[in-house]
């Protein structure tokens, strides 16, 4: 695979790297003929002299990043349980500054390196140069000499997206009565004529109160070849961090409900990177640290609706008597596809999230059907992501709904104890994520029954679509994939743990390795039972590495040390998917080959994983 190397502001390399091993792209948004355009709107000269040369880097740096995310896809393994690598990038950076002592400092890359991480699951490093030709910052500012500045250090800089949660953020800031500068980032005409329709409805309402800076940045047509994009919210607060410092403002507000910032997994098209973590309270206090050295001083970054849900999120609009807003706020992620007529398309989880929330407070009047391409509950919905969004969602809801506070600790142990790292009560925080996901759990549940029992009689007639998501719940679609939500889960442990234990060793055989396996899955799952049960095929006794019960899931695991161990491994796997799937068994086969022996990965699970009850994992 090769390595993506990015040279940012005229950086030149020649002919030093090998093109065989690396993929090389000029990123610049410097020179006449720039393919990374940024500027930032309606700015009062009064504020230009707070623009600094450090602040002008760490613009360019989160744009180059952004950039350089979206043109570098990720492989499609990941879509077929693939392995990290598949999923994986890595990048080298090369970047012209202008501060270049203070950005080669080991503490600033290495705090850049870890947030990228964490956001992106992605690989990065840099190196920094001394720019060499620089062009007046004044030109990524669009100045506006009627721009209303008249007063300094405003209350708070919002990170304004145009959805319900930043709008009710913004309502309960002006409601207080603070200066509140809204901050939107722009990439196509349909988002900014949005934001600025609910910017100037707040203005209207709350005259000499509200500044509205939206910023452009865009990228060439042959930047766009990853739709994930998870270093948007990097981007997103480096933008704030900018504004704030024009404005002489160390305060910035992420406005997003806590089920939404901590994302737990809802269905195996959002693990890893594929869960956004746009506003994980750990990638807040990461970029706070970063943001406030950039500055010189300590920026504030942080998300006040972190122990909300969405439901309380409107709970807030509504009581502050504003629910006529609510219709010009946007929650989609499909924004690229967006039409002037339909703003949600229905079908993503962020649609179906806001849908049911709105239902749930009997303000459906404020949020019409037709503003959605597809009826959230009775639409006809596409094979794969919205078929699956739809029952995984309703999968999920059911289990926060039930789910004990000892249980739910157990089983998003790993996201609740990264998420409660920040704050300084730890196991306080901790049950407010418990309270806010059972409370979530409970008001989505009993909306889909409500629509369950107001369309009973169109469900007994078979009139609404089979795709639809009601017809998916009550035919009980989303009780059918339960073990393949456990399995993911074993996976990704496993993933997490191997290579880092046996990073300078390896294991000595098959045994040690089962070994070390079963004391970390036993940390994390009471009901996944080592060697059991024993089961007659044939004349023969069998019996799995690991088993669950309740699931009728079956686990294996396969340790690939030479190129020969392949031959038999493939014939293991085929011998117990024949003795498993006459037992009614649902099978993970999880393989460990840290030397890549298996070249073609997904040849080699084709033909072995084309059946409902089979998963095939890697690890390396």
């Amino acid at each position: 695979m090769k390595t993506n190397l990015l040279l940012c502001n005229g950086i030149e390399e020649n002919n030093i790297y090998d093109k065989k091993h690396f993929s090389i792209e000029k990123l610049d948004s410097i020179s006449s003929d720039a393919n990374v355009n940024i500027q930032i709107e309606d700015i009062s000269r009064a504020f230009l002299k707070n623009l600094s040369q450090r602040i002008i880097d760490f613009l360019e740096i989160a744009a180059y990043i952004y950039a350089a995310d979206s043109a570098k896809a990720r492989g499609k393994g990941w879509s077929e349980n693939g392995t990290r690598e598949n999923w994986q990038r890595e990048f080298n950076f090369i970047i012209g500054v202008r501060d270049y002592e203070f950005w080669q400092d080991e503490k600033i890359i290495a705090s850049l390196k870890s947030i990228l991480n964490f956001l992106s699951d992605d690989s990065y490093s840099f190196d920094f140069r001394k720019l060499s030709k620089d062009r007046s910052y004044q030109e990524y500012l669009a100045l506006d000499e009627t721009a209303d500045f008249n007063f300094k250090n405003p209350d708070k800089v919002i990170m304004f997206s145009g959805g319900l949660d930043s709008l009710s953020g913004a309502i309960e800031s002006l409601e207080k009565g603070e200066r509140t500068v809204l901050v939107s980032h722009r990439s196509f005409p349909s988002i900014d004529k949005r934001q600025r329709d609910l910017s100037n409805q707040l203005k209207a309402i709350y005259p000499n109160q509200i500044i509205h800076i939206p910023v452009w940045l865009n990228k060439d047509k042959n930047l766009f070849r990853e739709y994930t994009q998870r270093t948007r919210s990097f981007l997103y607060a480096t933008l704030g961090t900018v504004v704030s410092s024009l404005l002489n403002c160390n305060k910035i507000c992420f406005y997003e409900n806590g089920i939404v910032s901590l994302n737990l997994p809802v269905a195996d098209e959002v693990l890893r990177a594929r869960a956004s973590r746009t506003t994980h309270p750990v990638f807040l206090h990461k970029f706070s640290e970063l943001a406030s050295f950039v500055c010189n001083e300590e920026k504030i970054i942080d998300n006040p609706f972190i122990f909300c849900t969405k439901k309380n999120v409107i709970q807030k609009i509504e009581s502050s008597k504003k629910s006529a807003l609510i219709g010009y706020s946007c929650s989609c992620t499909h924004t690229k596809s967006q039409t002037k007529s339909q703003w949600h398309c229905g079908g993503c989880s962020q649609c179906i999230d806001r849908k049911i929330a709105i239902e749930s407070l009997g303000l459906s009047k404020y949020d019409p059907d037709v503003d959605y391409v597809e009826n959230v509950f009775i639409g006809e919905r596409k094979e794969g992501y919205d078929k699956n969004m739809a029952t995984n969602f309703a999968r999920h809801v059911i289990e926060l709904a039930k789910i004990s506070e000892i249980d739910f600790s157990k089983k998003f142990n790993l996201e609740i104890s990264r998420a409660v790292r920040p704050f300084k009560n730890k196991r306080e925080a901790a049950a407010e994520f418990y309270r806010i996901h059972s409370e979530f759990g409970d008001y989505a549940s009993q909306t889909i029954i409500s629509k369950l029992n107001q369309y009973a009689s169109e469900l007994f007639s078979g009139s609404l679509p089979n795709s639809s998501m009601l017809a998916l719940v009550a035919g009980q679609a989303h009780t059918k994939s339960v073990w393949i939500n456990y399995a993911t889960q074993i996976v990704n442990i496993l993933t997490a743990s191997i290579p880092k234990v046996f990073k300078s060793t390896t294991p000595k055989n098959e045994p040690h390795l089962q070994e070390y396996c079963d004391g970390v899955l036993s940390t994390h799952f009471d009901d996944l039972v080592r060697e059991f049960p024993f089961l007659r095929w044939a004349s023969r006794m069998t019996k799995p590495d690991w088993s669950n019960d309740e699931l009728n899931l079956w686990v294996e695991l396969k340790y690939i040390r030479e190129k020969k161990d392949i031959r038999q491994i493939t014939e293991d796997i085929a011998a117990d998917i024949t003795k498993y799937s006459d037992n009614n068994r649902f099978i993970l086969f999880v393989i460990y080959d840290p030397l890549h022996l298996v070249e073609y990965e997904n040849k080699f699970k084709s033909e072995m994983t084309d059946r409902e009850n089979v998963i095939i994992s890697f690890i390396r």
